[in-house]
């Protein structure tokens, strides 16, 4: 869930004029990884904020976009693979496509003022209109068609977080199991409380979100601004595939394997595909303007920037390898493909990292899970993903991680509580090969040094073992 640019994070404020700042913004420390975004080239727009949320999660839509890619490119952007639970109904925003005084109409490409006029009370139907126009895109993009009417609510500031907040509530269980293995892998400190940081982020970040098993469909905003009517369509990417393959599946939430990464950077995916095709059709002025409210959103967010960079990687990789994977089923079969993909999603995250894998049918090496030197708490899969950002986190060369990663063939790992309250894991992990099986122990040996954590090899050279207490 948690994408960090939001569009409209001051109800009735325009967004900026289309000029860049000339460095970063004062509530923002000095930082070696900044740099400021170049304009976006209206023939190829950046790509747009994204969106996060897992199968029987509600779908929303968070603003780790372009812009603040650009500007925190030196934090990678990774994904949760939780089984959160985020499908609970909620009120329906006061600003819906029915009734609000605060709508506007959709920006006119033609003008060639170069500043965002305020938003101006309209009549209802502009707003309608623009939802109409929205969803003929996304059917056509897509190649489907809504078998039901999706509403579409608009939420200001406050209004939006009080609806979201009951949304977080309801994730706290699967957080603290991902807070037990990331502090056990040392990927986060001891005393975190992921609860708190995810909802930080969410708060600041989250600009939409679709909701299965309501049919609601909510964004942040007050007006339907290039930028809003971006979140919208990529939103509506997803009731439309949810209309047709059914995006609430809670089964996937007890699998002891990635499905529901790989079913997120799958859905997600297809989302980002289609947002970008909209943003992409809209005037450069548009392209403009949309980028501009993302630069304002981020300069009144700089509670994101205080995070720690895995929270940040957790919730943005089905984000960034989603439209990979996108790609990949589209060229290998077109529609089709891509449709029959929602039936059988990956399991692995390294089908998400290397689509090949997933189309030619290559899933995880079945590997036992190690026993735990204490009551079990969780057990799971570390995955290609996890253990990619865990050997980075050592400071190995990249093409020693490159190697390790490639040769991931499956993986399992226990939690359990150590007598001094340590949260501990161990998870034994296996190559597709013997000599893939050698790389993966020869990095976690790299990585270990300073790490407290033990790895040793099986005597017969066929698994690594790695524990670790934090």
């Amino acid at each position: 869930m948690p994408p960090l640019a939001e569009p409209f994070l001051v109800p009735g404020s325009p967004p900026p004029a289309p000029t860049l700042p000339p460095g970063p913004p004062e509530q923002w420390p000095s930082q070696p990884w900044y740099a400021p975004p170049a304009r976006p080239n209206p023939v190829g727009p950046p790509p747009p904020p994204r969106s996060a949320g897992s199968h029987q999660r509600t779908w929303v839509a968070v603003a780790i976009g372009a812009v603040a890619i650009m500007l925190i490119g030196g934090l990678a952007l990774v994904a949760r693979d939780d089984g959160s639970n985020l499908a609970a109904p909620r009120p329906r925003s006061s600003a819906s496509s029915s009734a609000s005084s605060e709508q506007q109409t959709s920006s006119d490409s033609s003008s060639s003022e170069r500043s965002v006029p305020p938003p101006t009370a309209t009549a209802p139907q502009s707003f309608d209109a623009a939802i109409a126009d929205i969803k003929r895109f996304v059917e056509r993009e897509r190649g489907l068609k809504f078998t039901k009417d999706v509403p579409v609510h608009l939420a200001g500031e406050g209004d939006f977080q009080s609806q979201l907040g009951p949304l977080l509530d309801q994730e706290k269980p699967a957080l603290l199991e991902e807070q037990e293995v990331l502090v056990s892998l040392g990927l986060l400190d001891p005393g975190s409380d992921l609860v708190a940081l995810t909802r930080t982020l969410a708060e600041a970040g989250v600009v939409g979100f679709y909701n299965p098993s309501t049919g609601d469909l909510v964004v942040r905003g007050t007006a339907p601004t290039p930028y809003v009517r971006q979140v919208i369509a990529h939103e509506l990417t997803h009731a439309l595939d949810d209309q047709h393959f059914n995006l609430n599946r809670p089964q996937l939430d007890t699998a002891d394997d990635e499905t529901s990464f790989g079913f997120a950077s799958l859905t997600e995916g297809d989302a980002r595909r289609v947002e970008d095709a909209y943003l992409a059709s809209l005037s450069p002025r548009d392209q403009s303007k949309s980028f501009d409210e993302q630069l304002q959103l981020l300069g009144n967010s700089s509670a994101l920037f205080s995070l720690p960079p895995i929270i940040l990687t957790l919730n943005q990789e089905p984000y960034e390898q989603g439209p990979v994977l996108i790609r990949a089923l589209l060229a290998a079969g077109q529609q089709a493909r891509l449709d029959a993909a929602f039936g059988a999603p990956p399991t692995t995250s390294e089908q998400v990292l290397d689509p090949s894998v997933y189309l030619r049918g290559e899933g995880a090496v079945p590997v036992a899970t190690p026993t735990p030197d204490g009551t079990v708490s969780n057990k799971g899969a570390i995955g290609a993903f996890l253990l990619r950002e865990l050997l980075s986190s050592g400071g190995l060369p990249d093409r020693e991680i490159a190697k390790a990663v490639q040769g991931w063939g499956g993986d399992a790992y226990v939690t359990w509580h150590d007598g001094q309250g340590r949260s501990c894991i161990k998870a034994a992990l296996v190559g597709d090969t013997a000599a893939d099986t050698a790389e993966i122990a020869t990095a976690l040996d790299g990585w270990k040094a300073g790490s407290g954590a033990a790895v040793d090899r099986a005597a017969d050279g066929s698994a690594v073992m790695l524990s670790r207490c934090a």
